[in-house]
């Protein structure tokens, strides 16, 4: 016998996940700002891949409940690209965690607090936007979207900030290397943010 509650009543069981998914990725960055912050700590990627493997288990579970739902709250394929670009922001997170625990001698000491500062305020914004969603207020979600911007335009000039200074004289050419490289994966979690607020008010803009 169908249920139509099951195929008509899971507003709730969208948002929860998507909600969730929002919140591994402030998990993620909360790990990023611990090994970053206490270069005497011996990194490890443990909790980073507790929060990809936890995201993608609910990336799975939305796809299922797609299959299994006659009506979403919004748009499928909209439920669908935000659960991706919300899925990407731990696993951003977890490459740099990577490339940082198997360069931690040459970098351990390099400050990221700004970058991590950064990247921290922006996927608090993201986790904001997908709490306002549930409550269809356009009003809040352009606020957090205009802080969310500005919060990239800001790492997009730390960033080169960064950059300027691997390229004075005399700074070690491996160690220049590795930091490029580290400072852009940073870099991209922060646009990964900016990816996952821009679904979020393209859906609402949608359903005003």
């Amino acid at each position: 016998m169908i249920s139509f509650q099951r195929l008509l009543g899971r507003e709730d069981e969208f948002f929860f996940l998507l909600e969730a998914s929002a919140q591994e990725g402030v998990n993620a960055v909360g790990a990023l700002k611990r090994i970053t912050t206490n270069p005497s700590l011996t990194p490890t990627l443990d909790e980073f891949a507790a929060a990809r493997r936890k995201d993608k288990e609910i990336t799975s579970q939305l796809e299922e409940m797609l299959i299994h739902t006659f009506v979403t709250p919004i748009e499928r394929e909209d439920i669908e690209e935000l659960a991706d670009r919300l899925y990407k922001i731990p696993k951003t997170v977890e490459k740099f965690a990577e490339r940082y625990i198997l360069t931690a001698p040459q970098v351990r000491e390099t400050n990221f607090s700004r970058q991590v500062f950064l990247l921290e305020q922006a996927v608090t914004v993201v986790l904001q936007m997908v709490q306002a969603l549930r409550a269809g207020s356009l009003g809040n979600i352009k606020t957090l979207q205009n802080q969310l911007q500005d919060l990239e335009a800001e790492a997009d000039d730390v960033l080169t900030g960064y950059i300027r200074n691997l390229y004075e004289p005399g700074f070690p050419a491996l160690k220049a290397v590795i930091l490029k490289d580290l400072f852009d994966l940073n870099e991209k979690a922060v646009d990964r943010c900016r990816d996952a607020g821009n679904v979020i008010s393209h859906i609402l803009l949608k359903n005003s």
